[in-house]
């Protein structure tokens, strides 16, 4: 059966209350920017994806509940599907070719007034395998859903202060026997935080850029997104 939205908040729920004291024993997390959260309402959730811990830190801090886009393939992974399942999760295809059954989903979400969280960069950022690096191109999809549903955006960072980077447990033969794509199956490397920064940014409003047409207008939302969460990255008051 069916889980209904009611039961995957209560699941979701379950999860974090079991889940987020051991990993704040794990991660040591401060939050900045909490007065910017919208509390009620439709809204897109941003965030920068440099480890596939991401969802797990954001959803440990924020106070409501978030159904996150996570790439098609990751429902090969075991006991991930069930997962997907119990807590709302949306897959979606990474070649650009979005199911209309991921599209009723997303405007689900949005019906119910909830929050859909999505990494703009896609898998790239891990695939290049260069922690240092500035963010990764922007996938212009959330922009699109931003301006066709009339929802605002909620950019956000993971700023690492203590990480260690590790050989990525599963090996290539394997991912590739799950049928993850080629530059998955080829990352070496992967990111385990120990004391990072979350930092919330203001809301971009969607009406600023409904006069245009949706091309340009998802690729001005797009730019104005990365510009705002690359200006998070460089907030004075985390170099004190």
């Amino acid at each position: 059966m069916e889980n209904t939205v009611d039961q995957v908040k209560k699941n979701v729920e379950n999860i974090k209350k079991f889940v987020t004291p051991f990993f704040n024993l794990a991660v040591n997390t401060t939050v900045y920017g909490y007065h910017n959260i919208v509390p009620t309402g439709k809204l897109i959730l941003t965030c920068n994806h440099r480890s596939d811990m991401d969802p797990f830190v954001i959803g440990s801090v924020f106070p409501r509940f978030i159904s996150w886009i996570a790439a098609e393939y990751t429902t090969r992974i075991p006991l991930f599907k069930d997962f997907v399942e119990k807590t709302g999760t949306i897959p979606m295809a990474i070649d650009g070719n979005i199911s209309m059954a991921s599209i009723k989903k997303v405007q689900q979400v949005f019906k119910n007034g909830d929050v859909l969280g999505i990494f703009p960069e896609g898998h790239d950022y891990m695939v290049q395998n260069d922690f240092s690096a500035p963010l990764a191109k922007f996938h212009s999809g959330f922009a699109a859903f931003s301006l066709r549903n009339k929802v605002d955006i909620l950019p956000s960072v993971i700023i690492p202060e203590e990480e260690t980077i590790t050989d990525y447990p599963i090996p290539p033969l394997v991912r590739a026997f799950m049928g993850m794509p080629k530059e998955v199956c080829d990352i070496k490397r992967r990111v385990v935080y120990k004391k990072i920064n979350v930092v919330f940014g203001e809301v971009i409003k969607y009406e600023n850029y409904a006069h245009l047409p949706l091309d340009k207008g998802m690729v001005a939302v797009s730019e104005e997104t990365k510009r705002r969460m690359g200006e998070l990255q460089k907030v004075d008051y985390l170099k004190k």
